[in-house]
C-alpha cells in the first residue's frame, strides 16, 4: 500500500527544500524525496581537497536567501536548526592587468570614493545610479516575488507606473530589455567601470552584447553597495541542514537516495510518484517539482509526454558550460593589487571586449583564451572554512562550450584547461601555485555527475535569454509555477525568478497551496 502526504516534492534543491519547509510549518504533511546521498542540489559543501578544508563546490552566495521570502518566514527556525550568515563588508571587485582594483563596499559612500578616485569623469552617473536604485528597488523586489504572469505582478506594474510616472516605467522596461554593453556605454567613459558592472553578466549567461543582460548586472553591482552579499557560516551547506531542520521538526520527511522514477497521473491530475526498487506514494494535494524541466516528460506517463504542451519541456536549453576549480592554500593569494585580498569576490574579465570573445567562443564550441574568472574567497570573511592560517579559493570559470567544436569530451579536454586558468591566476596573482595545497576540479562533464539537473554543465538551470525568462520561464504553458497537468508544480531555477539561492519560487509554490 503507497504511503499518502499532502505533498510531494522532488529534488531537494534550495527551492524544493523552502517549499517543503513552508508547508510542514503550515500544517501539510511533506515528503521530499532525493535522488543523491545527501540534500541540497547545487548547495553542497564538502572538503573535496584536503581534510579541514571545506569548499563550496557549486554556490556560495547567500544574498538573495537572505533578503528572500524564505528567510523572512523561517529566520528563527533556521537559525535554531544552527544556520548563520557571515556578512561582508567587501563584496567584490574587479582586478585589472594593469593592478587597478574597482571594489564595491556595503557602503555607497565608500563604493562612490572608489569609482571617483579611478574614474572621476563616471562619479556623478555612478551616484545617480545609485539614487535610481533605491527608487526603483520596491517595484523590482515586487516583480521578483510575484509570480509570471499574476495579478500581484499586474499590481506592482500598476505601482510602479503611480510611483514613477510614464518616464520612469519606459527607463525600467529599457533597462530590462537593454544589453550591459548598451547601458554602461550609455552611462559610463571609463572601461573598468564597464567591465565591473558587466562581469555581473557573465555569471549567468548574459555576455555583455545579449539583450537582457543589463538588469541583473545592474541589480548585482549597484544592489551590492545597498544590500551587501552574506556566506554561510561554515560553509552553504548550512543553510540547506536547517532547512532539512525546519522541515523534520515540523513532521516532514527529507529522505535520500530516493531518486523518483515516474509520476503518477490519474484523471489528469499528478497524484504520487513511484522510486527506483518500485515503492510508490500518494499525494492528496500535489507533487512539486525541483527537476530541470528538460528531464521531467521523462518522468511522466508516455501519452501524457507526447502532449504539445507537455513536450516542449524538452526545448528548455540550457545556459552556457561551468567548470568549478577549488584551491587549499596555505596563506592568501598575492594579488598584483593587496587591495584585492579584502574582497569575498574578485572578478577577472577583464574588460567588456574580453568577455564578448569568450562569449562567442565558447558558442562556437571553443575554449575561450581569456574565460571570465570569478574568483571566490570565503575565508576572507569567514575563516572557520580553513585550519588557523589556511585558505581556500573558490574559481567559477565562465563562459565555456556545452561540447566541444574538436571533437574532445570535456574529460579529456579538463586538466590541460585548469592549468590554463591557473596560468591565468598567476598573472594576477604570482606565486600562487607554491600556496597550493590540495586542488579539485569540476569539469562541465563532472557537474551532472554530482546533480542531474546541471544539465551539459549549464550550473544556472537553464539560459536566461529573453525568450526564456520572465513569463515564457521555463516554456509557454508553464507559467505561474504550474504544469499543463494539474496537481503539478515546479520550482527552481529553471523558473521564475531565475538562478541564484534564494528560494523564491519555492515560497511562490508553497504560497499556492496554503
Amino acid at each position: 500500500m503507497a504511503t499518502a502526504v499532502d505533498v510531494i516534492v522532488i529534488g531537494s534543491g534550495v527551492n524544493g527544500l523552502s517549499a517543503a519547509a513552508l508547508l510542514a510549518k503550515s500544517g501539510k504533511s511533506v515528503l521530499v524525496l532525493e535522488a543523491n546521498d545527501r540534500p541540497g542540489g547545487a548547495v553542497r559543501t564538502e572538503q573535496i581537497t584536503l581534510p579541514g578544508f571545506h569548499h563550496d563546490l557549486f554556490a556560495m552566495n547567500l544574498g538573495l536567501f537572505a533578503g528572500g521570502p524564505v528567510n523572512a518566514a523561517l529566520g528563527a527556525d533556521l537559525a535554531r536548526h544552527g544556520f548563520e550568515l557571515v556578512p561582508s563588508a567587501k563584496p567584490f571587485c574587479s582586478l585589472f592587468p594593469d593592478g587597478s582594483v574597482l571594489g564595491v563596499q556595503a557602503d555607497p559612500a565608500a563604493t562612490l570614493a572608489n569609482v571617483i578616485a579611478l574614474a572621476p569623469q563616471d562619479g556623478l552617473a555612478w551616484q545617480c545610479l545609485t539614487e535610481q536604485l533605491g527608487s526603483w528597488a520596491p517595484h523590482l523586489i515586487g516583480m521578483l516575488g510575484a509570480d509570471m504572469p499574476s495579478v500581484k505582478a499586474a499590481k506592482t506594474l500598476y505601482k510602479a507606473r503611480k510611483d514613477l510616472g510614464n518616464d520612469g516605467v519606459y527607463e525600467l522596461v529599457k533597462l530590462a530589455l537593454a544589453s550591459t554593453r548598451s547601458f554602461t556605454d550609455q552611462h559610463f567613459t571609463d572601461p573598468r567601470v564597464k567591465a565591473l558592472m558587466a562581469s555581473w553578466g557573465m555569471h549567468l549567461d548574459f555576455a555583455p552584447d545579449v539583450p537582457g543582460g543589463a538588469m541583473f548586472a545592474f541589480l548585482e553591482t549597484f544592489g551590492g553597495q545597498l544590500f551587501g552579499m552574506v556566506i554561510g557560516k561554515h560553509g552553504a551547506a548550512g543553510m540547506i541542514n536547517a532547512l532539512v531542520g525546519v522541515i523534520e521538526e515540523y513532521g516532514g520527511t527529507v529522505r535520500t537516495s530516493a531518486p523518483v522514477e515516474h509520476i503518477d497521473v490519474t484523471n489528469g491530475r499528478a497524484t504520487g510518484v513511484r522510486i527506483a526498487g518500485g515503492e510508490q506514494f500518494t499525494a492528496r494535494k500535489a507533487v512539486i517539482s525541483n527537476v530541470n524541466p528538460a528531464l521531467m516528460p521523462a518522468l511522466l506517463p508516455p501519452e501524457i509526454a507526447a502532449r504539445p504542451a507537455v513536450a516542449r519541456a524538452r526545448q528548455f536549453q540550457p545556459g552556457l558550460a561551468t567548470m568549478m576549480m577549488h584551491l587549499a592554500l596555505d596563506a592568501q593569494p598575492d594579488w598584483i593589487n593587496p587591495q584585492a585580498k579584502d574582497y569575498n569576490y574578485v572578478h577577472i574579465g577583464p574588460y567588456v571586449d574580453d568577455m564578448a570573445m569568450t562569449y562567442a567562443h565558447a558558442q562556437a564550441g571553443r575554449l575561450p583564451d581569456h574565460p571570465t574568472l570569478v574568483v571566490g574567497q570565503p575565508t576572507v570573511t569567514d575563516p572557520s572554512r580553513a585550519p588557523e592560517g589556511k585558505h581556500v579559493l573558490w574559481v567559477q570559470v565562465r563562459m565555456l562550450p556545452l561540447t566541444l567544436a574538436d571533437g574532445r569530451t570535456w574529460d579529456d579536454a579538463a586538466p590541460a584547461y585548469a592549468e590554463h586558468v591557473l596560468d591565468l591566476l598567476e598573472q594576477y596573482a604570482p606565486g600562487l601555485r607554491g600556496h597550493i595545497l590540495g586542488s579539485a576540479v569540476l569539469s562541465p562533464a563532472d557537474l551532472p555527475r554530482y546533480n542531474v539537473n546541471l544539465v551539459q554543465g549549464d550550473s544556472l538551470g537553464g539560459s536566461h535569454h529573453p525568450a526564456q525568462f520572465f513569463f515564457l520561464r521555463p516554456v509557454p504553458g508553464w507559467g505561474r509555477h504550474r504544469t499543463p497537468i494539474d496537481g503539478l508544480y515546479v520550482c527552481g531555477a529553471s523558473t521564475w525568478p531565475g538562478g541564484g539561492v534564494g528560494g523564491t519560487s519555492g515560497a511562490l509554490v508553497a504560497d499556492s497551496l496554503t
